[in-house]
């Protein structure tokens, strides 16, 4: 990590006090309009009926500033992409089994996707008209929530350099609403080698751990077409297979999603965007609007006709489902998925703000230690008997 220099000290400082200030600055203008875009975006484009342009000039310079000062402020602890483990705050370490996969920064090359068919613009949310109350919003409701997820899915890209994009869709018709995953994901993908979507409930844990280090740990390869996390385990009305598919395996959850740019990628995009049609899939129409919708289409056949074993696409529930208190709070959930590193709030959604806080939280915290650390010897001043308060005092020296 680099050493920090006093004016760096001074600027870290300055900028852990208005960093939500600035990002909210950064973040809100153009991301209302629906789709905050830079560089190879396209210049229109239109999903659901849903349509929206790229962004202007100006808000692509006021992006880069911000992402540099931010890039800089995270300098002193941001993870290396080559490291051969990570250490949390607790003490628990995570290693790389599948050895360093990527050794070089994406960058732009991985955009960071969050769509829905909602929009938080109503009172106290984060494209709302009236400026932010951190302290009194809440998660509760879908507009705290997609505010507190957003914004964190919006730092860590600019932390690491990512694009990203709001994507809002007009309601489909005959379908639920989740079902623009495929339909959204096929559209972006052939602009960047990733897109990664993140769900309006999950948040990243460590915004320090760039996405390179994660799909090394995850064994996502140059060939790896897609990954998503296993589900947790749930008993429903007394059936403890109701997290499974037909052919009894947990099925795959698409509250994260990573596609790479390959032939095969698009290739399963459309059979799985098309799967209601029950053209290719026979009686894929049934999830059409019963749960859980194309999660369980993608999990029923998609992943066995692309991927014979399904372990190629397959992250550890622990790392990138649930949170610390899922299962014990909650009988009827079967696994106890922590979200190591993916904080997915499945049942107590309220809580993306609380995850949200305590991320960006935990990194100012460790800022500003470092900060502290490396300018000890400067600015601490350790008093001892007959130094300046030695008349204060009788006795010898």
């Amino acid at each position: 990590m680099p050493p920090l220099t006093l004016n760096r000290l001074v600027v870290l400082s300055i900028t852990s006090f208005v960093i939500l200030i600035v990002l909210l600055g950064t973040f809100v203008p153009e991301a209302r309009n629906v789709v905050p875009s830079i560089g190879s975006a396209k210049e229109k484009a239109c999903i659901g009926g849903a349509c929206w342009t790229a962004g202007s000039n100006s808000y692509v310079s006021r992006l880069s500033d911000f992402r540099q000062s931010i890039s800089k402020l995270y300098d002193s602890i941001k993870h290396s992409i080559t490291s051969k483990d990570y250490v949390d705050a607790y003490g628990d370490e995570f290693t790389l089994q599948h050895g360093v996969i990527w050794e070089k920064p994406l960058g732009s090359k991985v955009l960071i996707i969050d769509m829905d068919t909602r929009s938080p613009d109503g009172k106290n949310e984060v494209f709302g008209a009236d400026k932010l109350n951190w302290e009194t919003a809440t998660g509760e409701g879908s507009g705290g929530m997609l505010s507190a997820s957003f914004m964190n899915h919006f730092l860590y890209a600019q932390i690491h350099g990512y694009e990203y994009k709001f994507v809002k869709s007009q309601p489909l018709e005959d379908l639920h609403n989740t079902w623009i995953k495929p339909i959204v994901l096929e559209q972006f993908l052939a602009d960047y080698q990733f897109v990664v979507f993140i769900d309006a409930d999950a948040t990243i844990h460590h915004l320090e751990i760039p996405l390179e280090w994660l799909f090394s740990r995850w064994g996502i390869g140059h060939n790896t077409s897609a990954a998503m996390p296993i589900d947790t385990r749930q008993r429903l009305n007394g059936d403890e297979n109701a997290s499974c598919d037909s052919k009894g395996r947990i099925t795959l959850n698409t509250g994260f999603v990573v596609m790479q740019n390959l032939p095969t990628t698009f290739e399963m995009l459309k059979a799985w965007k098309e799967c209601p049609t029950d053209e290719r899939y026979k009686d894929c129409s049934y999830w059409k609007k019963h749960w859980s919708h194309e999660q369980r289409a993608f999990s029923e056949y998609i992943r066995y006709d692309f991927n014979a074993t399904g372990e190629e696409i397959i992250i550890p529930c622990d790392d990138a489902m649930g949170y610390p208190t899922l299962k014990k709070d909650h009988p009827h959930i079967l696994s106890d998925c922590r979200g190591q590193f993916v904080r997915h709030h499945t049942v107590d959604k309220s809580m993306t703000k609380s995850s949200a806080d305590m991320a960006m939280l935990q990194n100012l915290a460790q800022i500003m230690q470092s900060a502290f650390k490396e300018h000890e010897d400067g600015s601490g001043i350790k008093e001892k008997h007959c130094g300046m308060l030695k008349g204060l005092w009788g006795g010898d020296c």
